[in-house]
């Protein structure tokens, strides 16, 4: 019992470690793993962060597409997914595209 729960806090802390990692480090330098690596709950939220703000940081518009962001969602957690290597933020640009198409 006592092995199982110290290897539970050990997954844990790894985890908690590489999610601290990613963002240290500016959105729009993360890869898939970086993102990947954040709590279920967040990643939505990070791809409303990226969607905001452009490769220099900068604000991109005052309006923010909510509807359309929670149709990428899934999309981009299931293309960082298939290529974990991948820019986060290409993934992002790739499934507004796809959503875009669709529309």
């Amino acid at each position: 019992m006592k092995k199982v729960i110290f290897l539970g806090a050990l997954a844990l802390c790894s985890s908690m470690a590489m999610a601290a990692d990613a963002t240290k480090k500016p959105v729009s330098k993360w890869n898939c793993e970086d993102f990947l690596a954040l709590d279920e709950s967040f990643q939505p939220k990070a791809i409303y962060f990226a969607e905001g703000f452009n490769k220099k940081d900068k604000p991109v518009d005052a309006v923010m597409d909510t509807a359309g962001i929670e149709k990428i969602v899934p999309l981009v957690i299931q293309e960082c997914q298939q290529a974990p290597k991948a820019t986060f933020w290409s993934k992002v640009k790739a499934s507004w595209a796809k959503v875009k198409a669709s529309m």
